[in-house]
């Protein structure tokens, strides 16, 4: 991988560009997991339960469908 210089960015096309912003960047500052993002973490983690819960009573709903119509739609 190519190395980026202090005050340059690469763009969408791997150019190399000078960063313009006034500051730095303030999402390098705080590497920790903050609640926000713990918050965030925990609700994917939910909807992903939540997902393959219906998931598997949707297959099984198909699986009955099937067996009733002998293997017809």
């Amino acid at each position: 991988m190519r190395e980026i210089p202090k005050g340059f960015y690469l763009d969408a096309d791997g150019n190399l560009q000078v960063e313009r912003r006034k500051t730095p960047d303030r999402r390098t500052a705080n590497r920790g997991m903050r609640k926000h993002d713990l918050r965030k973490f925990y609700r994917r983690k939910a909807d992903r339960e939540l997902y393959e819960k219906d998931h598997r009573a949707i297959d099984e709903a198909l699986e009955d469908f099937a067996k009733e119509h002998d293997g017809k739609i």
